[in-house]
């Protein structure tokens, strides 16, 4: 009997620990394809990010989930509409619109880091009365914080997500 019992744990210990690295396995595999979907996306330069949060550069983070803020990127133009709570550094400021633009993209970039499986994507757009240095840092899950520099307002940073969108 206690032979019977012996048998039975070293299997259960033995079994156990397959499955726990089984499932290891399956959660890599999972995040490689996902990053590799992000990876085509990027590649594609059909995406759009989703803002869910905005944090100022005086620690303010404010959820923007329940408005449309969006960034999209189709080819070699990008639109976007997004709040704005922050500082104005000029006096030029002409308006109380936030982070808006809709123009060719100058300077795009894209550079992948396998080993840590994020991607960084950044450019230059123009609008009427101001210029935006985008760049965003999308990770392995499709986690994206969007910085937005301006030569008009305080840089602000947008935490959400990349999606692919469909073009009409």
């Amino acid at each position: 009997m206690k032979n019977l019992i012996l048998v039975l744990v070293v299997i259960t210990t033995f079994s156990s620990s397959l499955i726990a690295q089984t499932k290891k396995e399956l959660k890599e595999q999972k995040a490689i394809e996902y990053y590799e979907k992000i990876k085509a996306l990027v590649n594609s330069k059909v995406f759009v990010f989703d803002a869910v949060w905005i944090s100022t550069t005086r620690g303010r983070r404010i959820n923007i989930a329940s408005g449309s803020n969006s960034i999209a990127v189709v080819q070699d133009s990008t639109k976007a509409a997004m709040q704005f709570f922050g500082e104005v550094n000029s006096i030029r400021f002409s308006g109380n619109e936030g982070v808006a633009f809709n123009n060719i993209m100058y300077d795009y970039q894209v550079k992948f880091n396998d080993k840590k499986k994020n991607i960084l994507v950044s450019y230059r757009v123009k609008n009427k009365s101001e210029n935006y240095n985008v760049s965003m840092t999308i990770t392995k899950s499709g986690n994206t914080y969007v910085d937005v520099y301006s030569n008009v307002k305080r840089n602000v940073t947008y935490d959400g997500k990349v999606s692919a969108i469909k073009i009409e």
